[in-house]
């Protein structure tokens, strides 16, 4: 009977310290929300270095982090700026130009920085794209900014059309 008791009263220390931690740190968390609280403190993370950052830099910036442009031209038969059933889609025809770089549409341009003002200039030899310039601002992580670009035919186009076209 005596030799379970040596096993039995460590066993009960050990349970009674554990319980005793738990209760301080909980005590500790609901102190330190209530104090947080009164004196407007954010309770954010240490963010600490490793010795893989020292050595190779940070993670790079996830695709997420930064926002997209789609940018997408149609032709636009009613003149009324939304891309209709039958208006057909202008593909390599007009060129838009952002950040000094020249995209043929449709363009797909990822990792524009948050927080950054960007200057979109549209181009076409064939149309009149009603968009002529434009100006984006990735303003939050992540953002997918899709634009469509109506396009016209320009007069010149128009009036030949007009001719070709005859009364039945």
């Amino acid at each position: 009977m005596f030799r379970n008791i040596r096993f039995i009263l460590p066993l009960t220390m050990i349970l009674l310290s554990v319980a005793v931690f738990n209760l301080s740190c909980e005590l500790r968390s609901a102190w330190a929300d209530e104090a947080g609280a009164e004196f407007n403190i954010k309770n954010e993370g240490i963010k600490k270095d490793n010795i893989f950052n020292l050595f190779f830099g940070g993670a790079p910036l996830m695709p997420t982090e930064n926002g997209t442009v789609i940018i997408d031209a149609y032709l636009d038969l009613n003149d009324n700026q939304l891309w209709d059933t039958g208006e057909k889609p202008l593909d390599k025809v007009v060129i838009c130009v952002l950040d000094g770089v020249e995209y043929p549409v449709p363009a797909f341009i990822p990792g524009l920085e948050n927080g950054t003002n960007y200057s979109l200039k549209c181009t076409s030899s064939e149309y009149e794209p009603s968009v002529k310039n434009k100006n984006i601002f990735i303003k939050k992580r992540g953002e997918i900014i899709k634009i469509e670009v109506p396009c016209s035919l320009p007069a010149s186009r128009t009036a030949m059309h007009a001719g070709e076209i005859k009364p039945q």
